[in-house]
């Protein structure tokens, strides 16, 4: 039986150095740090190294698979360590090798299918291998201490570092327990270099928050929130340590008029301008949504009718920005370019059938035990980006973004690199925000011939976010499990990723984590978030369609 992960497990007392454990290269064999698992017993009169060197490779080892990290995949300069984690079910002991340029860094013996370098050893496996790529060697030791199994993969460690917290989401699943568990969503801040677990911001809340959003000058942030029963509440607040949330931080998206049939906004997948004056979202949106009993996909959920709309922090009004409120489409996903001066969203057409559905009541009646695939083929959707000039909100003609408009596939979730190079979205073959097949695609800035991203997961990549230096993107996946993780890749000066780098420390057992959003430079970490007055919070939702 595979035994639980535990950080407390390695820490720095469980490995041993050797004489001159710094001193990587032209030395003996053993000249190097060696490791093993607090339970392991050494046989009796044997040392780690001794012991280590009595293995002998079996003729015709069985090939086993290393899980993680996957083959080239680059660490940040400032990362804390990633997790070694592999499969082999004839083995209950390995040994892991690290080497580089044919030398060994290090070596050790472990009880458990995963490997976790502690601080010190990491420091030094660094500082050894430099940028070169780092082999990883885990074979199995069997019984008579031969090495009958043996998998390999590769890591390198990047010169760029991340420079930011990653702030995200954690949420019960399936949906429905999300909803009706709020006490138990948490919105958590990471920081990469650190061998900790994320800092818990907001929890234990007696009412639902979801997507959040930083501005680029690190001094503005915003989270959905359903203050006193109002779907489109949204807490617009100066990023600060510590955040008491009241009347006067939050603002309805329902406070604009929007055109029918909706009967009322959310204010769905809000997103800043660069200087933080302005807040984008969809509003007058009717929404499809079907609530599903399974764990991975549980709900079918996209706008059907809607309008982008803005919020002035100085003028403090919500007004709709031309270009991008045709009643006749659908139009979500707002997202800024990175010098304020467009906005690119996901837009549709509007199905009149598909409202009317809707509108009765229909879709709430679905049975909850099919999966996303039924709903799918029974309410098909497919989105294409546009871009408008956003002219300080006066807003221009809209037109199709090249390359993530009429391919046959929706696009959506928008997201310019800082540096204003590249536009990275998620596409899939119909809908919105949580499909299988969705993967992150990049295309440049402006437009042009599209790229599959190499550091998509086999199933649903979507939730991306920039690092502020451009050369990084957080997004979430289930291609490890159905509780939603965070992955890392790295993007070079050509838009090309690296093979993605799970986040292990942000994941929970129990809790999807999603919707990364890196903090930008130059802002207050958030230490505590919460409401001022819990009870007087609450309210009687004005949703209609189950949510």
């Amino acid at each position: 039986m595979t035994k639980k992960l535990s950080f407390s497990r390695y820490s720095p007392f469980l490995f041993i150095a050797c004489i001159m454990a710094t001193i990587f290269f032209a030395q003996p064999i053993f000249a190097y740090p060696l490791f093993r698992s607090i339970d392991i017993q050494l046989p009796q009169g044997q040392t780690l190294k001794d012991w280590i060197g009595s293995f002998s490779p079996d003729e015709s080892p069985t090939t086993i698979p290393v899980l993680e990290p996957l083959p080239g995949a680059l660490v940040p300069a400032n990362a804390a360590s990633p997790i070694i984690r592999w499969k082999d079910a004839l083995n209950t002991t390995w040994l892991i090798t690290l080497s580089t340029n044919g030398t060994s860094l290090c070596r050790g013996v472990m009880d458990t299918p995963y490997w976790i370098p502690n601080q010190l050893l990491w420091e030094q496996i660094k500082s050894a291998a430099g940028n070169a790529p780092v082999q990883v060697s885990v074979n199995g030791i069997s019984s008579t201490g031969t090495l009958n199994t043996k998998g390999e993969t590769s890591f390198a460690i990047s010169e760029d570092p991340v420079g930011s917290h990653i702030g995200f989401l954690r949420k019960r699943l399936p949906f429905k327990k999300a909803k009706d568990n709020p006490h138990d969503s948490q919105m958590a801040v990471g920081d990469l270099s650190s061998f900790a677990k994320p800092r818990i911001v907001l929890q234990d809340q007696p009412i639902c928050f979801n997507c959040h959003a930083y501005s680029a000058n690190g001094k503005s942030y915003g989270m959905d929130m359903d203050y006193k029963g109002d779907k489109g509440g949204y807490v617009l607040v100066d990023i600060s340590k510590t955040v008491s949330i009241t009347d006067d931080n939050v603002i309805s998206w329902n406070d604009y008029k929007a055109p029918g049939p909706s009967k009322y906004s959310m204010g769905l997948f809000t997103a800043f301008s660069p200087n933080g004056r302005y807040a984008a979202s969809t509003v007058g949106e009717s929404s499809a949504f079907i609530m599903l009993d399974d764990l991975h996909f549980s709900q079918m959920f996209y706008p059907a009718t809607g309008v982008i709309a803005y919020y002035d922090r100085t003028t403090e009004q919500i007004l709709p920005l031309s270009g991008a409120d045709n009643i006749e489409a659908v139009q979500t996903n707002p997202t800024f370019s990175a010098d304020g001066r467009r906005v690119t969203f996901a837009r549709a057409s509007v199905k009149p059938a598909l409202v009317a559905d809707i509108e009765a009541g229909r879709l709430r009646k679905e049975d909850p035990s099919q999966t996303i695939l039924d709903t799918n083929e029974k309410y098909p959707m497919q989105f294409d980006l546009y871009s408008v000039p956003f002219n300080n909100g006066t807003g221009g003609t809209a037109s199709p973004v090249k390359g993530a408009s009429e391919n046959g596939m929706s696009n959506f979730f928008p997201r310019y690199s800082p540096d204003g190079k590249w536009l990275v979205f998620t596409q899939c073959k119909t809908g919105l925000v949580l499909q299988p097949d969705s993967r992150l695609v990049i295309v440049p800035a402006e437009g042009g011939i599209p790229r599959v991203l190499k550091a998509n997961m086999n199933l649903m990549n979507s939730w991306h976010s920039w690092s502020p230096n451009s050369r990084w993107l957080a997004f979430s996946s289930k291609g490890n499990s159905p509780y939603t993780e965070i992955y890392l890749t790295h993007i070079d000066e050509d838009g090309k990723s690296s093979p993605a780098l799970r986040l292990f420390r942000f994941s929970h057992s129990e809790l999807a984590a999603m919707v990364p959003e890196f903090v930008p430079d130059n802002s207050v970490i958030q230490r505590t978030m919460g409401l001022a007055d819990p009870e007087g919070a609450k309210g009687n939702s004005m949703a209609t369609d189950g949510r």
